[in-house]
């Protein structure tokens, strides 16, 4: 690949962008690398217009689009209890029983892994 060549475009803080190339994942699913821009200053990456429309038909066509809910926790006898909204359960093929594994990513974040089989 050639290097990056400058677009004259600045961004928002104030830095020029580059023309480059960004890994895209989207709820933890890799949709490859694509065509960028990148802040020389702050390290942003901005999507071209075209490359965001591939991306929403694809999203769209995995059925992850609007996937994402807020929610809370609750209590259950000394557990707490988060919920699954049903898109996501059918998205993800999650059925009662199935074995989990859950742990910290870092202090904000929770990670769910699905285990394939009960």
């Amino acid at each position: 690949m050639s290097p990056a060549t400058m677009s004259g475009i600045r961004c928002k803080c104030g830095g020029t962008l580059k023309d480059d190339v960004t890994e895209v994942e989207f709820f933890g699913i890799d949709f490859g690398v694509r065509k960028s821009e990148v802040c020389a200053e702050c390290g942003s990456e901005y999507l071209p217009q075209e490359v965001m429309e591939e991306l929403e038909a694809e999203v769209k066509r995995r059925g992850l689009y609007g996937l994402e809910r807020r929610g809370r926790v609750a209590k259950s006898g000394n557990s707490l209890v988060i919920r699954i909204p049903k898109e996501i359960v059918d998205s993800l093929g999650i059925k009662r029983d199935l074995p989990i594994v859950i742990y910290p990513a870092d202090k904000k974040k929770l990670v769910v892994e699905v285990e394939d089989k009960v």
